[in-house]
């Protein structure tokens, strides 16, 4: 084979690179429909790794490693598991997050709020919208979120309607001994 002239050394051509995709790239199989994300490695369906649905739910900005719906078992375990770790880990914290929404301002009253408020413009429901707020604030490592103003608002699409809800929250580390203590509060909090 003559090379052509046009391509640099170490290139493929396009008919070595439809011989090269036709089959498994790891375990040889002749079909092969899926690619990876990371490398571009083409995977039959045994060789897969598919993203879950429920991975990385409460991110609101993915990295370019974790984004993409399939992986080879190398780049999966390079990328996709330290990351799923990470996220768990910190899904779990922020499940433990205190939340005081506006209308209890008069138990937070002597909690500084440094942080700006972290806004989100747009989600499923009221829960989703407290689960991501409270998955950035265990991000930055702080324990509570105060100020929850969550509102809702309708998408209208023709004549189809739902309602969508966005929200706002400060990030605060909670001292429990910094909480205003009335009789209402006093079967939530220990006095530590």
């Amino acid at each position: 084979m003559v090379p052509i002239p046009s391509m640099k050394t170490g290139e493929i051509s396009d008919s070595e690179q439809t011989q090269t995709n036709s089959g498994c790239s790891h375990c040889g199989k002749a079909k092969a429909p899926y690619q990876c994300g990371c490398c571009n490695d083409t995977l039959c369906k045994s060789c897969v790794q598919f993203m879950p649905d429920e991975a990385f739910q409460f991110v609101t900005n993915r990295a370019k490693e974790i984004s993409h719906n399939h992986y080879c078992n190398p780049c999966f375990d390079l990328n996709v598991v330290p990351a799923l770790a990470e996220y768990e880990e910190i899904a779990e914290r922020a499940r433990e997050i205190a939340v005081f929404d506006v209308t209890q301002g008069k138990e937070t009253r002597f909690i500084k709020r440094l942080e700006r408020p972290m806004v989100l413009e747009s989600g499923v429901d009221a829960q989703d919208i407290t689960m991501r707020l409270a998955y950035m604030a265990a991000e930055k490592n702080y324990n509570a979120i105060v100020d929850l103003d969550i509102k809702s608002f309708k998408v209208r699409d023709g004549a189809y309607q739902t309602t969508a809800y966005s929200g706002k929250a400060i990030p605060v580390i909670l001292d429990t001994r910094k909480l205003m203590k009335d009789r209402s509060l006093r079967t939530n909090y220990s006095d530590n």
